[in-house]
C-alpha cells in the first residue's frame, strides 16, 4: 500500500501538466467543493480525479445527465423521497449518498450468497436475478457494469423490473458509435462458449479480472425498447467540472422506464 501510494505521488509530480491546478475556478459537481482535478495515471491523463472526493470524469457525467433531466441533483432527489440503487459500493457517489435511508448499493460477490445484505443498505446481487421488488426504485445508476453481465438483457429487464414507471436507469459502457452490438460469448448453454478473443476489465471486488461479454453498439437504444425503456444517448463536455473523455464527450446513457 505504501509503495502503491508513493508511486501515485510521483506519478502526479512527475507530470504537473496532466493535472488542473486551478482551485477557485474548479468545483466537483458531486461533492460540491472548489478542488484540483488530479491524473494519477499518466497513461490516461484525461481521467483526472476530484482532491476532495475522488470522483472520475464518468461519474461526474452521470451525476451531471441525471441532474439535468431532473432539474435537481441525485441528493436533492434523495430528500424529496425517491429511492436510488447503485450496482456498486465502491464510486464517489455512493460515498457522497450512502448516509441516506432511502440509496443503496450492490456488489457481486460470487463466493457469497447472492441477494443477502452485507451491512445496512449494502447487498450483495446477482444482476440477472435481484431480490428486490417490482418497482423498488426512480434511480439505478451503473458505470462499466452492463459489459461484463453473462446475459446482459437478462439484467437489463431487472432493471426495468424494479424501477418505477419513469424511473431512469442512467449508465456508462464501452461504446462503438458504429456497427451493431456484438455478443463476445455464447452463453446460450450452461457452458461459455467464446466467439471472439476474451477480454478482461480489471474487477474491484476480486483478484481475477472481470470477463467482457457484450460490445455495445449502435442498435443499443432499439435493444432496450422491447424491455420497456427509451434509451438516449448523452454526449457530456462540461469543462467547468473536468467532464471529457481524451478531449471530447463523455458518453452517458439515460433510459427511462416507460
Amino acid at each position: 500500500m505504501i509503495a502503491k501510494t508513493s508511486r501515485r505521488i510521483f506519478d502526479v509530480l512527475a507530470h504537473p501538466h496532466h493535472h488542473r491546478w486551478d482551485f477557485w475556478r474548479s468545483r466537483c459537481n458531486i461533492c460540491g467543493r472548489p478542488t484540483m482535478f488530479v491524473c494519477t495515471v499518466p497513461q490516461d491523463r484525461w481521467i483526472r480525479a476530484c482532491l476532495a472526493c475522488r470522483s472520475t470524469p464518468k461519474y461526474r457525467a452521470i451525476y451531471h445527465v441525471l441532474t439535468r433531466h431532473f432539474g435537481q441533483d441525485p441528493a436533492q432527489r434523495l430528500a424529496q423521497g425517491a429511492h436510488i440503487y447503485e450496482l456498486t459500493t465502491t464510486s464517489p457517489i455512493c460515498r457522497r449518498l450512502q448516509a441516506h435511508p432511502n440509496y443503496c448499493c450492490s456488489a457481486y460477490m460470487s463466493d457469497r450468497p447472492f441477494g443477502t445484505e452485507i451491512r445496512p443498505r449494502v447487498w450483495n446481487q446477482d444482476l440477472q436475478k435481484l431480490s428486490f421488488g417490482d418497482g423498488s426504485f426512480d434511480i439505478v445508476i451503473s458505470s462499466e457494469t452492463m459489459e461484463h453481465v453473462r446475459k446482459p438483457w437478462d439484467g437489463f429487464a431487472e432493471i426495468a423490473r424494479v424501477l418505477k414507471p419513469g424511473g431512469v436507469h442512467c449508465f456508462t459502457i464501452p461504446y462503438r458509435g458504429e456497427g451493431p452490438t456484438v455478443s463476445r460469448v455464447d452463453t446460450s448453454g450452461p457452458e461459455d462458449v467464446y466467439v471472439l478473443p476474451k477480454v478482461y476489465h480489471q474487477d474491484p471486488y476480486r483478484a481475477v479480472d472481470s470477463l467482457v461479454y457484450t460490445d455495445y453498439g449502435a442498435d443499443l437504444p432499439d435493444l432496450l425498447r422491447p424491455l420497456g425503456f427509451e434509451t438516449v444517448e448523452h454526449q457530456v463536455l462540461e469543462p467547468a467540472y473536468d467532464i471529457q473523455d481524451d478531449r471530447g464527450p463523455m458518453r452517458v446513457f439515460l433510459s427511462v422506464k416507460r
